[in-house]
């Protein structure tokens, strides 16, 4: 059987504090709710490309070592592979998908 809605409650959430939404065939959607200012994570990097849209709160993405900084209504994206971080300025929320899907 196909599953084609995901309902809140059957949602995962991540040791990162990211809350899992959906899995597809090729990609993955996760949410960052109201992540909490935070002084820069250590850097890494991830086997998935990532796209994101910030909904809410300020973010520096540092990304092969180029801070950019987002606002509400900015998109993202992080290739796969690249070395990244971020440091949270402003309490945050974004959406992301990442392909490969993943459940990090």
């Amino acid at each position: 059987m196909s599953q084609y809605k995901v309902s809140q409650s059957d949602t995962t959430h991540g040791k990162d504090g990211e809350h899992h939404l959906v899995k597809g065939q090729q990609s993955s959607m996760r949410l960052w709710h109201r992540e909490e200012p935070n002084a820069d994570k250590p850097e890494h990097t991830h086997e998935y490309e990532t796209l994101g849209y910030v909904i809410e709160g300020k973010v520096d993405l540092i990304v092969n070592g180029e801070t950019v900084s987002l606002q509400p209504g900015d998109s993202y994206h992080v290739p796969a592979n690249t070395p990244h971080t971020f440091r949270v300025t402003e309490t945050l929320t974004a959406v992301e998908v990442t392909t490969p899907g993943t459940d990090k």
